[in-house]
């Protein structure tokens, strides 16, 4: 028992030698990532066009509603012109409309749906661009760890590479202009 404890007291030791050694050779940035999304070309395209195919669900969605709306109001109006037969074929076309009105909602806006599929497909070349032109900068600038100042209470600004991720990205758009032409 008294070497288990003196075992796990030199082990602490020695990792926390070790981490204090360690922890003073490391060197830590930050980068403020609204800041880059907000000033990134390619992430104001991709916006705008997830805004143009939002707002084009929402008119399709729209327009499936007004249907719904139609067919309801048309067969309130006429309900009591109708046979048996007749109600009851309204009321499964009624239905119907408003299950795939409900399929449609559910297609678009699930986890999975069609909004996050695009979402997915317009940030995913973006996230790894800017991962990598981070990876980059910080790899030059000698930097162990950069973090996001969301998670940040304080820190220095002269670990902050905001703006050499935001210039190292405008030469990254450049050379990639030059190389696909005008």
């Amino acid at each position: 028992m008294t070497r288990c404890r003196l075992l796990y007291v030199a082990l602490s030791l020695a990792l926390t030698g070790i981490a204090s050694t360690a922890g003073a050779q490391l060197k830590l940035g930050y980068i403020d990532s609204q800041k880059i999304l907000d000033q990134y070309k390619p992430y104001q395209d991709a916006l705008r066009e997830f805004n143009r195919y939002e707002d084009e669900i929402e008119r399709e969605m729209s327009t499936m509603q007004n249907d719904l709306a139609k067919m309801q109001d048309t067969y309130e109006r006429q309900s009591l012109l109708l046979s048996d037969k007749r109600k009851q074929e309204e009321q499964q076309a009624i239905i119907k409309k408003q299950q795939e009105l409900q399929r449609f909602v559910q297609d678009a806006t699930s986890p999975q749906g069609r909004l996050a599929r695009k979402t997915a497909e317009l940030s995913e070349p973006i996230i790894q661009t800017v991962n990598a032109v981070i990876k980059q900068v910080a790899e030059d600038e000698g930097f162990d760890f950069v973090l996001n100042s969301t998670a940040l209470a304080y820190a220095k600004e002269a670990h902050d590479l905001t703006d050499k991720v935001l210039e190292a990205l405008a030469k990254d758009l450049e050379a990639k202009a030059k190389t696909e032409g005008p």
